[in-house]
This record gives C-alpha cells, structure tokens and sequence, in this order.
C-alpha cells in the first residue's frame, strides 16, 4: 500500500497557516524569511500508534491524568507529536509524545497534530531516549535498558553515549551497573519509588541478599542513602569481635551495627556527645560487660 497522508484542506490550512493575529503589535514583515512546516500534518488518532519498541514502558497515571485535564480544558494539544509513516501497516508510529497521545485518547480527541520525519532505527531510539531523559522521567531501569541498546545495537562506547546525552561517563557507568540488579532486587524497583542513588548502591552489592536489603531499607523505611552505608554496608563490614577493629577515623565514628554471619540478632552502638577515642572504646567495654552480665542472670 502505497503512503497515503490524507488530511482536509481545512485541516490542513489550520495548521500550517493560522489565522493571523490582529492588532497593532502584529506585522506581516515578521513572517519573512520564513517558511512553513511542511512536514507537520493532522493526523486522526486512530492511524497513531505507540512503538513497542520506546524505552520506556511504565507511565505514571496521576500524571496522565493531569496532561488529560488539562488538553481537555484547553480542547487540543499543544505541542505536535513526532511520527514516521509505517507503510507497511499504513499508520504513523510515535517517535516522541507518547503521553500526550494517551491524554488525547483519554479525553476522545479525534486527531493529533504531529511533525512527520523519516528515520532509520538508530536515530529513533535516541530521538527517544533523549526526550524521555529530559522530559518525561523514564524508570532507572528503562534508561538502563535503552542505553545497552544504543553500546550493544549499534556500537557507541560508553564515552560516545554520555556525549550525545550530555551526562558524563561516570553517570553512564553507573547506570549501567543497574543490571547487577537480581531479579528479586529489580521487582522491588518496579514497585516503589526509589532514588537513583539508593539503587546505585544495591548494585554494588554481590550478595542478592544485601541487594534486596538495601532496597527494602530504602523503599519501606525510607533510608537515606546514607543511612544504609552505616548501618548494613559499613556495619556487614566489621569483624566478628566489634573490639577488634577500630574505626578509620575514630573522630567520625558515631554509630556502628553488627551483625553475625548467622544473622541471629543485631548489636548497635551509637555515640550522642563528643567523645575520644579512648572513652569510645571504654563505654563498649562497659557496655559490653554490662550485657553478659545481664545474660548470666536471666540462665
């Protein structure tokens, strides 16, 4: 079937030369050296169809809500679409703008203004990856999946990706790193919100188990990153007698979990004034004393 991008004059005289504004501060010199869009159309929804293959998969509903209010009250959308012709199928895949096209379809809009563009299939998932990286807040891991495409599809290095991005290699790294994430740890990220940061970390982590900790602690709890760093990485970290191994920085060292390779109960020690090394170490012997003592009366 040939391409086929039927649309009324009417229609088409609308969109690509809207009626001029009237008024003194209106001037028709200011439409010279000029020249219109030929490439933007109205286009009905029903021949719009998302791509199966965008990178990102989730939409938040809230917010499609909000964008659907709002082209309801104002009766259109704003800003056009990007789509190629399918000849194939005889439709008009989207390239960008997927949101805007659910708003219209929730609010029963019968057609779309959008910018028609030919594109091979490199370009359309950056052309993707980067209007969904600068507005509309993609999934950490969405982002991480259409980054190995752009390495492993179609050969950039992970330098070349940042530029054309405009995020540093550091960033790029890191987000690759997300597919340390096992399985049970990338089920937790589909079903909370959770920062970047939070993540970054648990993929760190080889164990699955500490990965699925951390994001528990960080989803159910809200711990900061921070936070996690203390009481599970640094805390895991120490050697089994907590007397045998001293802080770095006896300075900084105000607060300290520990827990055995068994994992049958917890021990924290957390310092609220200003203490010196030496009177660190000799309130965990006290407490410490104090504890077995307590165990020797209760047998």
């Amino acid at each position: 079937m040939g391409k086929c991008y039927l649309q009324s004059a009417e229609a088409s005289s609308a969109f690509l030369n809207p009626v001029p504004l009237e008024g003194d501060e209106y001037k028709k010199g200011e439409r010279k050296d000029t020249s219109p869009i030929r490439e933007a159309r109205f286009i009905n929804i029903e021949r719009v169809k998302p791509d199966p293959d965008q990178p990102r998969k989730k939409f938040d509903q809230d917010s499609l809500e909000r964008l659907a209010e709002s082209t309801r009250e104002l009766g259109e959308i704003i800003d056009p679409l990007t789509v190629e012709y399918d000849e194939q199928g005889d439709i008009f895949r989207i390239i960008s703008g997927e949101r805007r096209f659910r708003a219209a379809k929730m609010v029963g809009l019968e057609t779309l203004p959008c910018l028609l563009k030919e594109v091979d299939d490199k370009k359309r998932i950056l052309l993707q990856l980067i209007a969904n990286l600068q507005r509309e807040n993609i999934t950490p891991l969405e982002e991480t999946a259409g980054i190995r495409t752009l390495i492993e599809k179609f050969g950039y290095s992970q330098t070349q990706t940042a530029k054309i991005l405009n995020k540093s290699k550091s960033y790029v790294s890191q987000t690759l790193g997300l597919e340390r994430l096992t399985p049970s740890a990338k089920e937790i990220v589909q079903t909370s919100e959770l920062s970047k940061e939070a993540l970054i970390q648990a993929s760190r982590e080889k164990d699955p188990e500490k990965q699925v900790k951390i994001l528990k602690k960080a989803s159910d709890e809200g711990h900061t990153v921070r936070q996690i760093r203390e009481n599970i990485i640094e805390g895991d970290s120490f050697d089994e007698n907590p007397l045998k191994k001293t802080d770095r920085n006896q300075k900084s060292f105000k607060k300290w979990a520990w827990t055995p390779k068994h994992k049958g109960f917890v021990i924290t020690i957390q310092f609220k004034g200003k203490q010196n090394a030496s009177e660190k170490a000799n309130l965990i012997r006290v407490a410490l004393k104090e504890a077995n003592n307590h165990l020797n009366d209760g047998n």
